[in-house]
């Protein structure tokens, strides 16, 4: 069973996501049907009363992405690392009321070196290779229903930049014939949050959910729902 460690409020404990796009993610001509699913480990070291660190890496997955552009779809395993970095600081507290500020960087690095698909009726192979990164600051409020027990809700504003290169592949009898495209886009878009979390001596959980907005430049947002537990001894 999973230990988390603690020295001075720093702990370690696991975590999982999964984040789906609304809709296809359509931008300079290319089409994605998005989501990924991540498993790993979060860091935290708490400072005094107010301040609060945190880092989260992990492996991500999706065994069947789909992707379209210059009139080839392609589909296939896609797999990479999940990185976030991230401050919060609580301003303001009041009985059960805890006002705070969040600045939070993520990265996910996604890699698809064997994708298949077609173009024009004609058998094609291909590899992608997509970054997606973010920059969200936050203000939020947790209030707590009960003595065990946590609610919380943030909004704020994503800088958010997704940049992808992605190639098609035909042979046969001789004949050979390339379809590529690359995107570079960058956007701003508005982020909310809710979580529900509890607070007991043995064991917590906080699960969350998100809606990240990218219709600066797609008519689409990325829902992501995440879930962390911490076991004490």
């Amino acid at each position: 069973m999973f230990k988390p460690l603690y020295a001075d409020e720093f702990r370690i404990t696991p975590f999982v996501l999964y984040e789906e796009a609304t809709q296809n993610i359509v931008i300079d001509g290319v089409s994605t049907q998005y989501a990924l699913g991540v498993a790993g480990v979060k860091l935290r070291k708490k400072y005094g009363d107010s301040i609060t660190i945190s880092s989260k890496l992990g492996y991500g997955q999706n065994n069947d992405q789909k992707t379209s552009f210059a009139s080839a779809n392609l589909s296939g395993k896609v797999t990479g690392s999940y990185f976030n970095i991230g401050g919060k600081y609580e301003f303001y507290k009041k009985n059960d009321f805890i006002f705070f500020s969040s600045i939070e960087h993520s990265r996910r690095n996604l890699d698809a070196p064997n994708l298949i698909g077609k173009r024009n009726n004609l058998d094609l192979t291909g590899i992608a290779d997509t970054t997606i990164s973010s920059e969200d600051l936050k203000v939020g409020i947790t209030f707590k229903p009960a003595k065990k027990l946590s609610f919380q809700l943030t909004a704020g504003m994503s800088n958010w930049h997704i940049k992808s290169d992605a190639k098609g592949y035909y042979v046969s009898s001789g004949l050979s014939a390339t379809a590529s495209k690359s995107i570079n886009t960058k956007g701003s878009d508005p982020i909310i949050q809710t979580m529900v979390s509890t607070n007991k001596d043995n064991h917590n959980f906080a699960l969350s959910l998100s809606d990240r907005s990218l219709r600066s430049k797609t008519n689409t947002s990325i829902i992501t729902g995440e879930l962390n537990y911490e076991f004490h001894f």
